[in-house]
């Protein structure tokens, strides 16, 4: 008798936090696993899927009785309750690629730690796929995936090959993980249509069934139904399984299987849900902030602190929490913006915990460099520095271990009265050109450890310095200047000795901005080409939801140009004499206050205004943006429109380690209905993206599309979407619900926000671009104080086109030393060239690999640097 088999994998998918909040989640994980552990002592269950993410077995440890957690513990252990890889399910295009790896890094060493790890990439409802996972799955050891969105396949068992070639075995979900049929009244029935539907995908391997939902309790009599069931029929045969199991046999069946290449957004067999790439951007601008500081400001501090001072007590325990913080935030229902107004409430409140804790973990490093102190006893007996120290003493550091140059900006703290002619000088002398732009009064709170605290009164200064250092250099300076009673006017948020100008126009080397006819017009003098309209701000009504725009009519209101002022001040290096100028400008938009209760515009307007400053500094290919915009109306999305002066055939962005080309797609407003979802017409971008001649670099506007205009396209970047709904069933895009039909006020986004973006028209080279993207997002600090000791470490990677991922201390072999990853966008290979040699290269699991310094095509490679090697 032949028959064909059914793995049945017990699961249960779990959220942290979506429509209800953590706390209230909480409670019902308790409830669920009373009864899988009584499931799984009787032996009703065989084994118990907890959804391939630490997170979850770690929150019920620290809330369940002690009894209760022990009989759970006892089936970890026994790897009856399959936990990891994941330490949460992300999404993969809204965090960096780097905080995908330390996820996995993170939610590994935890499973082993409580048991083991399941060698799955279990991606069950994650919104869409990267298309470098199947390298980072391989690089911790993992060959396969188990995966649904995202995906169009005749067959449910493929290949799925990665940007650079590496390739995992992959088990597609075609009719989603949620599947309960043993939890309805008539399962027999829900069992054979779920079969049925599988079936002919299986191309006659074992099928496969993820018996389980959302937060759901396991089913009663499961093995019971189970033995019911083979009994009465002989095409099928059930069995209770695990998905390392049902992997292990369908990888042992060799086959010829179809492949399935790169980036995975495909929406033709599941939703992705697209649109969560700019659902409350402020969560998205928050979680970039803390990513860049952590990457590019503490982790690469610390390591110098680290491998300068043996004696530094290195935190990494600290550090470990903080990652863990911050990968939380990355819950693909949290950083999409797609639950509760109380979910992202709670995740404000978290993005200013780990500012809080970057401040400690920065505080920690200075302190073991010597550039500051905690104790005024240190202090008084010559020590250390005193723990009132401003910035007078001020030290620059490049993260990176690429050489910086140019003009960056800092903010910088000096005591007493303002300062006049304010330079700053290194140790030997040496002048840099630096410019206030901006100067105010300003206090800070300083506590030091042994004696009381107080208020320092002085002056904040946002100055433009020119410097050029080394790759991990800090070059210790001093801010001079003379003290004056009173500040001088400046004029609105203005420089120090600037000027007004009557003619609204800036220019550089480069660049000429104007204002003609309330247009903004951009100029690049090496093309001859000017972009006339080159920057709108448009409006359009959305009926949709958290997961998806669904346009209203034919909708569009551009914001009015109503004021332009030029500023410019001087810079006072003799030996390259130039100007910085601003034009600020100002924009008012009159629309509908929202929608009705019928969807349909409301009668009432209401005006929504911005102030903008684009910044040119002295031979910077790139004009640098500030937007401040007063959101006063709901349901609408507000785009950036940047003019291309052409038609283009595609827009290309990066993605977790890769640079991704993808062909243009114009947003479709024809109903769909049932299990349609309209073509996937945003794109994702970490940090920068290109359409033609228009390069852009942003942080949190990581939702990008192109828009037809009048013999020319638009790249269009979204700046903010208003909208009432965790989901609805009456979308123009969806067919159907994503989710409960619950209000969610706060995703109106009223109020005020602020945008950082930069612009180039110069067409560069993606990795020209991307190197650019990474100093602008992680650029030069200014660091408080001097270190205290000679022979810091050194490192400078000479291959300009590498991009560098993280660069942080590691333990090598007992030993200190410095990991530098690295990935290559380009499709050649390139010569990882150090000005030291690595000791080690490592896998992301950290593993040792063949040392060789070629970095293959789209190729991530991790380098290790003995600390001892580093030092000059």
């Amino acid at each position: 008798m032949s028959y064909q088999e059914v793995a049945v994998v017990v699961q249960t998918h779990w959220d942290r936090e979506w429509y209800f909040a953590h706390q209230t989640f909480l409670a019902r994980l308790l409830r669920v696993m009373g009864q899988v552990v009584d499931q799984l002592d009787s032996g009703d269950l065989h084994s118990f899927l907890f959804d391939g993410q630490v997170s979850a077995i770690e929150d019920f440890y620290q809330q369940a009785e002690p009894a209760l957690a022990a009989r759970v513990r006892a089936h970890v252990e026994a790897g009856r309750i399959v936990i990891g890889p994941w330490y949460i399910m992300a999404d993969e295009f809204l965090c960096a690629g780097e905080s995908l790896v330390r996820n996995l890094e993170l939610g590994i060493a935890r499973a082993n730690a409580l048991g083991r790890a399941q060698k799955v990439g279990y991606l069950p409802d994650t919104f869409g796929h990267i298309s470098q996972m199947p390298q980072l799955l391989q690089g911790f050891g993992i060959d396969n995936a188990v995966a649904w969105r995202g995906i169009d396949s005749p067959q449910s068992q493929v290949q799925w090959q990665g940007a650079d070639g590496s390739e995992v075995f992959m088990v597609f979900l075609t009719e989603g993980y949620y599947q309960h049929p043993f939890n309805t009244e008539d399962w027999r029935a829900a069992l054979n249509s779920y079969l049925n539907k599988v079936g002919p995908r299986a191309k006659g391997q074992p099928l496969l069934l993820t018996q389980g939902g959302d937060h759901l309790l396991t089913a009663n009599g499961l093995a019971e139904k189970i033995a019911a069931f083979n009994g009465e029929q002989s095409e099928y045969r059930l069995v209770q399984s695990s998905l390392e199991s049902y992997i292990g046999k369908l990888q042992a069946e060799p086959s010829h299987l179809p492949t399935v290449r790169g980036e995975l957004r495909d929406n033709r067999t599941a939703f992705v849900l697209p649109d969560v790439l700019s659902t409350r951007q402020y969560l998205k601008r928050l979680n970039q902030a803390i990513e860049d500081r952590l990457l590019g400001e503490i982790e690469p501090l610390l390591a110098v602190a680290a491998l300068s001072d043996a004696s530094f007590e290195y935190p990494a325990r600290y550090l470990e929490l903080t990652w863990q913080l911050l990968i939380e935030q990355h819950a693909h229902d949290s950083i999409c913006g797609c639950s509760v107004d109380e979910v992202h409430s709670e995740m404000e409140t978290r993005f200013t915990q780990l500012a809080q804790r970057l401040d400690a973990l920065k505080a920690q490093a200075c302190l073991a460099l010597g550039m500051s102190g905690d104790q005024q006893a240190r202090a008084r007996a010559q020590l250390a520095p005193s723990p009132f120290a401003d910035d007078a003493k001020v030290s620059l550091f490049n993260p990176s271990a690429k050489a910086r140059s140019g003009w960056q900006v800092h903010e910088v703290f000096v005591q007493g009265m303002p300062l006049n002619n304010l330079q700053l000088r290194t140790l030997e002398g040496k002048a840099l050109a630096c410019v206030v732009l901006d100067v105010a009064p300003a206090e800070e709170f300083h506590s030091p450890v042994d004696d009381f605290p107080d208020m320092l009164a002085g002056h904040r200064y946002r100055v433009a310095v020119k410097a050029d250092l080394a790759g991990l250099a800090v070059s210790a300076c001093a801010l001079q200047g003379d003290q004056v009673e009173t500040l001088e006017s400046t004029g609105p948020q203005g420089f120090n000795q600037a000027h007004g100008r009557a003619q609204a126009a800036v220019e550089n080397s480069h660049y000429r901005i104007a204002v003609t006819d309330g247009q903004l017009e951009i100029t690049h003098k090496a093309r001859g080409q000017t972009f006339a309209n080159a920057l709108a701000i448009v409006s359009e009504l959305d009926g949709g939801d958290t997961y998806n725009f669904s346009p209203v009519g034919d909708s569009r209101f551009v914001a009015t140009l109503t004021e332009a002022t030029a500023w410019e001040v001087n810079c006072p290096d003799a030996r390259a004499p130039a100007s910085i100028q601003e034009l600020h400008l100002e924009f008012s938009l009159r629309q509908p206050a929202g929608l009705d209760d019928e969807r349909k515009p409301r009668t009432d307007f209401v005006t929504s205004s911005g102030q903008m400053r684009l910044r040119l500094l002295p031979e910077s290919t790139q004009i640098d943006a500030q937007l401040t915009w007063h959101n006063r109306a709901c349901d609408q999305r507000l785009r950036l429109e940047i003019a291309l002066g052409q038609e283009v055939q595609e827009i290309a962005a990066d993605s977790a380690f890769d640079w991704v080309k993808r062909p243009k797609v114009y947003h479709c407003n024809k109903q769909v209905s049932g299990q349609q979802e309209s073509p996937v017409a945003v794109m994702p971008s970490q940090s920068a993206a290109q359409a033609g001649p228009v390069a852009f670099i942003h942080r949190g506007l990581q939702e990008l599309s192109l828009v037809p205009g009048n013999n020319q396209d638009y790249f269009s970047a979204t700046l903010l979407r208003s909208v009432g709904w965790l989901s609805r069933r009456d979308l123009v895009t969806r067919g159907l619900g994503a989710g409960p039909d619950l209000a969610t006020p706060g995703a109106q986004c009223l109020g005020e926000h602020g945008f950082a973006f930069a612009l180039a028209f110069d067409a560069p080279q993606a990795a020209t671009l991307l190197d650019r993207a990474d100093a602008w997002r992680r650029p030069v600090v200014a660091v408080r104080g001097h270190v205290k000791a000679a022979g810091l470490p050194e490192l400078t990677l000479t291959e300009q086109a590498l991009q560098i991922s993280s660069l942080r201390r590691i333990t090598w072999q007992g030993e200190q030393a410095l990991s530098v990853r690295l990935w290559n966008p380009t499709e050649q290979p390139l010569q990882a060239e150090f000005n030291q040699a690595p000791c080690a290269r490592i896998s992301l699991g950290g593993e040792t690999v063949a040392l060789s310094p070629t970095v293959g095509a789209r190729q991530i490679a991790t380098f290790a640097f003995s600390g001892g090697a580093l030092h000059a």
